[in-house]
């Protein structure tokens, strides 16, 4: 199973309280994945890819409605063979398609509950969202009426989610990309136990990318002190072997000789070992400015000319 069907079996399991929460969950659903057969007799189908879906919208229309229906279901090659199923309502359409104002312009949702019952409906029926584990993330609600996904935009952008609009092929799309906001989306419409799984692999997949940063950090670091280390020992050996070491600075000896003793050691490791047995005072840059100038002094022997 997807994680959008998870989400979706998430949802289903929402409790529903207001009278203003089924209102607008049956007419989301239904403006989402109904559609109105012209006729002697009106009638209204429902069209979606989960049988539990199905079953719910006629579970919350039967509190309210009398009717009859049939269901049936086909398999759609062109979507990888994906079965749909679809809801016909016959006697009582004409009661539903009125009470919902199916036919009309979808009124404002005043209340937060509203907003949200409408917003998990359309998830429910054309909406998905990515994995947590894969590269990308991305929600999205799918519809070809550019007016019902931009009345979905509006909803979610009250709850400062920050959708925004695309279209592809024939639909229009009101999508989210922001890792956190989908969760802040799943958290939202009642999806709690996938978001709970959500944010566990999003948390886990940013905590193994800063580890991995900090790793390739450190071992980038370990390779500019090893490459200084070895520039720093080939000048005291250089120095050792050509220079009087007696025209030398004290200081400058005792940091060949650290230096050499720790020919793998960082500046920071170097001032340890120089705090603790020569010198408590020397900062990292006066311990900096003395590796230079034995570079150079070095530097300077090789080719003097250049002096």
């Amino acid at each position: 199973m997807s994680f959008s069907a998870d989400v979706k079996e998430d949802l289903l399991q929402v409790n529903i309280n207001e009278e203003v929460e089924k209102t607008a969950l049956i007419a989301s659903m239904l403006r989402f994945g109904g559609e109105i057969i012209l006729g002697r007799n009106l009638k209204l189908s429902f069209t979606c890819n989960s049988m539990n879906i199905v079953r719910y919208l006629i579970k919350l229309l039967k509190e309210k409605f009398e009717f009859t229906y049939e269901i049936a279901s086909r398999t759609i090659s062109r979507l990888d063979n994906h079965t749909v199923f679809t809801c016909m309502i016959l006697d009582g359409a004409d009661r539903i398609i009125k009470s919902f104002n199916i036919m009309g312009e979808q009124k404002d949702f005043e209340t937060d509950a509203g907003k949200v019952a409408y917003l998990r409906g359309a998830f429910l029926v054309r909406g998905s969202v990515n994995d947590p584990n894969s590269k990308s993330s991305h929600l999205e609600i799918s519809y070809s009426s550019d007016t019902e996904i931009l009345y979905v935009q509006k909803l979610m952008n009250s709850f400062e989610l920050n959708a925004r609009i695309a279209k592809r092929k024939n639909n229009f799309i009101a999508y989210i990309k922001s890792k956190d906001v989908i969760g802040e989306f799943l958290y939202l419409v009642g999806a709690s136990k996938s978001m709970e799984y959500y944010q566990d692999i999003v948390i886990t997949k940013e905590i193994k990318a800063t580890a991995k940063r900090t790793i390739n950090l450190d071992v980038a670091n370990q390779g500019k002190t090893n490459k200084a280390a070895q520039q720093q020992l080939a000048a005291m050996q250089y120095l050792e072997y050509n220079y009087p070491l007696e025209k030398l600075d004290n200081k400058l000896l005792m940091v060949m000789k650290v230096r050499m003793d720790n020919p793998e050691a960082s500046l920071n490791e170097m001032l340890d070992v120089i705090h603790e047995e020569f010198d408590p005072n020397l900062t990292k840059s006066g311990l900096n400015h003395r590796l230079k100038r034995l570079i150079e002094l070095a530097e300077s022997e090789k080719n003097p000319e250049k002096n």
